[in-house]
């Protein structure tokens, strides 16, 4: 009997997974893709993003929070720098914050920073 309820309870789920996906694909194509709307969500999507990249560099928490402000903003805008002039890579971007963060620690601190 428990198997039965599980294979009801696994139908279940695909069942009303796959009718909220075949509305959206019959949605989806009534829609325009260069819209204002969608602008506005990428605008919005933006912000919120850079809100908290801003709260992260100024309000920390965790062993992030031990570190002195420039020692965080460097860093961040190392990363932007990297990311924006060497075409737009998130890779370089990550690796460009990590890599400053990293001699920024080994410089000030030592190696008893890590």
């Amino acid at each position: 009997m428990a198997e039965t309820s599980a294979w009801i309870f696994f139908l279940s789920a695909v069942l009303a997974t796959y009718v909220w996906r075949f509305a959206a694909v019959m949605i989806s194509h009534q829609i325009e893709a260069n819209h204002p709307i969608f602008e506005w969500f990428t605008c919005l999507a933006y912000g919120i993003i850079a809100a908290l990249v801003a709260r992260t560099l100024i309000l920390p928490t965790g062993l992030l929070a031990l570190l002195p402000f420039w020692h965080r903003l460097i860093p961040m805008v190392l990363a932007f720098l990297g990311f924006y002039l060497l075409g737009r890579r998130l890779w370089v971007g990550i690796v460009f914050g990590e890599t400053g963060l990293i001699a920024l620690m080994l410089f000030n601190n030592g190696a008893e920073g890590f």
